[in-house]
């Protein structure tokens, strides 16, 4: 019924900017009785689950469950997103700051933790603007920074609360304050109103009569500042054009009600013993509920399992806060504090980053010395090995910088050391990642040698062409088997048989084949080679005087055909 005797519209849009992933989130609910409008802005750089995300739907399902203005209850919400985050932080710290906005149609009642914002703009000006919980609001409060240069400052990010934030979290939750028709909520991320001034909010403002326009036209402010870098940026505009008014005479009937119920309880004079019987109950419960989650927090403890410590510890100290114990609240955040260091030491070991998780073990270490539930050798075990594998790192990045600077010998002795130190601490990733960084380095050193082998065999080739060009075919054939068998040993194939091939042809000047003989014609024309055919046939007569011969031979110079006939004729 209230959602129908009022006319509230909304409308947002959330872009990347020129970001790959967009860390910011809206969403918002309208049921019947009650409507919740919640935008969050993830701090962090996780880029498997999105953090933003995570805490505004837990605290929609929330309110989605239990629909309340009470500030109480979305406290609780909001603490629950926020114990959410702490046990999502397993692998990276999850941070993220929201603000939310409940109402019933005629009030409302605003929540912040972080540096998202709303503005409600009433009568075309600004009425209600949320502080942000950063240091830069602070510095403002204390005089010591205009509000002017607010927006711009370098501590608007240096957040003091932030949901994620380890140990304690307060939110700001406002009073309900009645909304008025024509009212204009804006909720925006940081992507807005740091390019986005409240002048030209306002200016935007009347320009437009939809909320669709409002944030189409912010869009177009931020965007034309034509920035090189523009963040992630998310708007969503809530116009209040009507509101829900109750009827007067249901309100009377309702307080007539509850004197009907409280006027015999109190003639009776049971109310009294009756509220301090239920408060009593309420107390004892609580009570019980601390001890218990106490226990399974130190039990889980004793299991090193970190992060159901952290989880059974919130409850327990909540519990300790609903019955306003305050020496159970510290006592139970300390070991809370310290599960949650050691947790987030464990982490980043996963993560590779032993710098930051020898800083978490170290700082729990110190906590748990007046907290006997608290193995200290299982702490120092993992401050010894963060430290060793840190230790490991280094000489793995000095081996890196060995390489990069061409001293190869210098870097696979480093990675040497380095593996032999990971295979003692079984840092068997370690020792994986330096096995594959000494190949890379014999790689280097193989490449270096085969070059110098080469450069060395190319100097004998061509000296061996300087020696065949000089025909000094001996030492030609000397240098080239020299580089040929460079060039085998680096296994440069194409190279040893072009050589092999200049070796034969030194080779052949130097033993050149015997001449086969000669055709006689061919000798006769040559002017003088007619004695030898004169002489064989002189050999082959055997009785042939020399006068004969010398015929014989006169006529084979005049002409050879004449010469063969009568050489058998001889025969």
């Amino acid at each position: 019924m209230r959602k129908e005797n009022s006319d509230f519209k909304t409308s947002f849009l959330s872009e990347a900017g020129t970001f790959i992933r967009n860390k910011d989130y809206f969403a918002f609910t309208e049921q019947d009785g009650k409507a919740c409008y919640v935008i969050a802005r993830g701090l962090d750089s996780d880029t498997e689950k999105e953090s933003a995300e995570l805490a505004v739907k837990s605290v929609l399902g929330s309110f989605l469950d239990r629909p309340t203005l009470s500030r109480r209850k979305l406290k609780r919400y909001l603490w629950e997103a926020h114990e959410l985050l702490q046990i999502e932080s397993r692998r990276v710290r999850r941070k993220v700051s929201l603000t939310l906005v409940a109402t019933d149609y005629t009030r409302m009642v605003w929540a912040v933790a972080g540096n998202t914002r709303l503005y409600q703009f009433r009568n075309g000006r600004l009425h209600t603007k949320s502080k942000d919980q950063s240091l830069s609001r602070s510095m403002a409060e204390a005089g010591e920074l205009s509000e002017d240069r607010l927006d711009k400052h370098e501590e608007r990010h240096n957040l003091l609360w932030y949901m994620g934030k380890p140990g304690a979290f307060e939110p700001f939750v406002s009073k309900k304050t009645l909304l008025s028709e024509g009212d204009v909520l804006l909720l925006c991320t940081p992507g807005v109103w740091e390019n986005v001034d409240g002048a030209e909010m306002l200016d935007s403002l009347e320009e437009v009569k939809e909320p669709a326009e409002l944030v189409d036209t912010l869009e177009d402010v931020l965007l034309s500042r034509q920035n090189k870098q523009v963040p992630n940026y998310t708007a969503a505009a809530v116009y209040v054009n009507k509101v829900f008014k109750e009827d007067p005479k249901k309100k009377w009937k309702i307080i007539k009600r509850i004197a009907l119920v409280l006027i015999p309880l109190l003639l009776l004079g049971g109310g009294a013993y009756y509220y301090t019987y239920k408060t009593a109950k309420a107390k004892v419960e609580a009570a019980a509920a601390i001890f218990e989650r106490e226990k399974s927090g130190d039990e889980a403890v004793q299991e090193k399992d970190y992060p159901g410590a952290v989880k059974e510890y919130s409850e327990a100290r909540n519990a300790a806060i609903k019955v306003s114990d305050v020496v159970h609240m510290r006592l139970i955040g300390k070991k809370q504090k310290t599960a949650q260091l050691i947790m987030d030491g464990d982490g980043s070991f996963k993560d590779g980053n032993y710098v930051k998780a020898l800083d978490s073990y170290e700082k729990a270490q110190k906590e748990a010395k007046q907290q006997s539930v608290y193995d200290e050798k299982d702490i120092e075990s993992k401050i010894a090995k963060a430290r060793t594998y840190q230790q490991i790192t280094e000489l793995m990045k000095q081996g890196d910088q060995k390489l990069q600077a061409q001293d190869y010998e210098g870097a696979k002795e480093t990675y040497a050391k380095a593996k032999k130190e990971a295979q003692q601490a079984d840092f068997a990733s370690g020792e994986k990642e330096l096995s594959s960084k000494l190949e890379a380095a014999d790689a280097k050193i193989a490449g270096v040698f085969k070059e110098k082998k080469q450069l060395d065999a190319d100097k004998l080739e061509k000296k061996g062409d300087q020696s065949y060009t000089a025909q000094a075919y001996e030492q030609a054939v000397t240098s080239y088997a020299m580089a040929q068998e460079i060039y085998q040993e680096i296994n440069m194939l194409e190279k040893v048989l072009g050589v092999e091939r200049k070796i034969t042809k030194a080779q052949e000047k130097l033993n050149p084949p015997p001449q086969p003989p000669q055709p006689a014609g061919a000798d006769g024309a040559a002017g003088g080679g007619g004695r030898a055919p004169a002489a064989q046939g002189a050999g082959e007569a055997g009785a042939a005087n020399q006068g004969a011969a010398g015929q014989g031979g006169a006529k084979a110079a005049a002409s050879g055909g004449q010469a063969e006939k009568t050489e058998g004729g001889g025969k």
